[in-house]
């Protein structure tokens, strides 16, 4: 495939799945063992981060949520209550202008004749269903990043946990955002099997 028509490809790439195909449904992530704690899931956000600073914005207000940025082996096979998890801050969508929000949806943006990644730092996420504080649009900011103890992460309770089709969606944003690499969705489904 000629370079032109790979990054082509590459952009039609949907950064994200279907809202419906994001969160595993309740019941069943409430199993025991059945979904272990892993990279991508939705919390509530703990009140303070390992040193003790509180999860506030600007004005003092608590972080809406948060999401798991460290590996999932740090929080299932090693996990102790005093381990430190990489989290970052979500935010409701709606904080957002109108023409930022349809931007972070898609992922895409047009700037002039070009289509480029919109908002890099951002991530999409699908309101959760039948939840009572986070049924509304959300994305994540992943230049606001804290670490916090697991068994705090454990008290604050888990709100969502994230379908494998979307876990390699958050991956793939995430590699953008971190390394500026267009992978291919198929190419970071293929490795994340």
């Amino acid at each position: 495939m000629a370079e032109g028509s790979q990054r082509d490809a590459i952009i039609t790439d949907a950064w994200y799945p279907r809202p419906s195909d994001y969160w595993v449904p309740a019941d069943e992530a409430e199993q025991p063992g059945a979904w272990p704690y892993r990279f991508g899931d939705l919390f509530n956000a703990p009140p303070v981060d390992e040193h003790g600073v509180p999860l506030t914005d600007k004005q003092g207000e608590p972080w809406h949520a948060v999401m798991v940025a460290s590996p999932s082996c740090e929080m299932v096979s090693k996990a102790r209550d005093n381990d430190s998890i990489e989290v970052v801050r979500v935010l409701r969508l709606d904080t957002q202008d109108p023409k930022a929000q349809a931007a972070i949806v898609a992922g895409w943006q047009e700037k002039g004749e070009r289509v480029t990644v919109a908002f890099a730092h951002t991530v999409f996420l699908a309101p959760v269903p039948r939840h009572g504080t986070h049924a509304e649009p959300m994305f994540t900011h992943l230049k606001s990043t804290r670490r916090v103890p697991l068994a705090s992460l454990r008290e604050a309770g888990r709100v969502a946990a994230l379908t494998h089709e979307a876990r390699v969606c958050v991956i793939r944003r995430d590699l953008y955002y971190r390394y500026r690499w267009l992978v291919p969705m198929s190419d970071v489904a293929e490795a994340e099997r």
